[in-house]
């Protein structure tokens, strides 16, 4: 990433595995991305063969995920971190990484009165049981990571009735 410290922001072109060209891989691209401090955006398809990602400089404050936390760890220990890099590791905030539902090792929980309040509704609780673990953990994790408790509440009755409906929130 020679342009890393004056772009505001780099759109990097690649070739699909089936091509058969030659072409960096994402997870290396990710690789070199934390090594100058930036990250990866939303891949977007150019065509049957290829695809671009943008790369941006990491915001103050951005989240990082476990998965980037080991790489740069990672990164540190082979000698590849640039100073530009080192300095958004180490300026990563512990209450925005590892934040992700997935990445969560214990299932969040509602309160006694939200979980009566849930039970009470017993299609939309029903439905909700039934559903995979990973979709209720993921739904669970945004209702009680609510700041406040307005947006809790409004979260558990959007959920209730989406299952009430038997719809999946998305």
């Amino acid at each position: 990433m020679q342009h890393a410290a004056t772009a505001p922001e780099l759109v990097v072109g690649f070739w699909k595995v089936d091509s058969g060209r030659p072409s960096m891989s994402w997870p290396e691209s990710v690789d070199e991305a934390l090594c100058v401090g930036w990250i990866d955006g939303v891949r977007q398809r150019l065509d049957e063969q290829a695809y671009r990602i943008r790369f941006t400089p990491r915001r103050p404050g951005s989240v990082w995920s476990a998965i980037n936390i080991a790489k740069a760890e990672a990164l540190i220990a082979a000698g590849r971190m640039q100073p530009a890099g080192l300095a958004a590791f180490q300026a990563r905030r512990e209450d925005r990484s590892v934040i992700y539902a997935y990445e969560q090792t214990d299932t969040a929980q509602l309160s006694p009165d939200e979980q009566a309040r849930f039970q009470a509704h017993s299609a939309a609780w029903a439905y909700f049981s039934a559903c995979p673990p990973g979709y209720r953990k993921t739904l669970l994790h945004w209702v009680t990571t609510a700041r406040q408790a307005a947006t809790r509440a409004r979260r558990l009755d959007t959920l209730i009735q989406a299952c009430a409906r038997q719809e999946r929130l998305r």
